[in-house]
């Protein structure tokens, strides 16, 4: 049994899996600021378009993509679905069939950005005084 052909055609075969192009599933993601009208946005987010610019400007230096990839969520993405779960309320499965990504990948989403906005909330949420309360 000649074993250098065996291992020649062995490359062979492994060469030509090396080289096969899979191609990517990517899904197209959709964009609530162009699909909806101001009203209608405000309905389904519980915020106006404004407002989720401000906070987006606020939270994009933590929440940064560090990779280039090409189908990294960007931050606005990340907020479009967290802020879809808080003013739905629903499954995260449903979210994500909203914004066209995988229940895991909204988990994961929600998690970083309520994280992020919690730490903002020092900030921006004020408890009343007990003097203000008797008052």
């Amino acid at each position: 049994m000649d074993t250098s052909s065996s291992s020649e055609s062995d490359l062979e075969v492994l060469e030509f899996i090396f080289n096969i192009s899979v191609p990517r599933n990517i899904r197209n993601r959709r964009n609530p600021f162009e699909m909806f009208t101001d009203e209608e946005f405000q309905k389904r987010y519980r915020f106006d378009k404004n407002t989720v610019i401000f906070i987006n400007e606020i939270i994009s230096p933590d929440l940064a993509p560090v990779s280039n990839r090409k189908c990294t969520l960007s931050v606005l993405e990340q907020l479009f679905i967290t802020l879809r779960f808080y003013a739905t309320g629903t499954f995260q499965i449903v979210v994500g069939d909203d914004i066209n990504v995988h229940k895991t990948t909204v988990s994961r989403v929600v998690f970083k950005v309520s994280k992020e906005i919690a730490k903002l909330a020092r900030n921006y949420i004020a408890m009343p005084t007990s003097r203000e309360l008797r008052e």
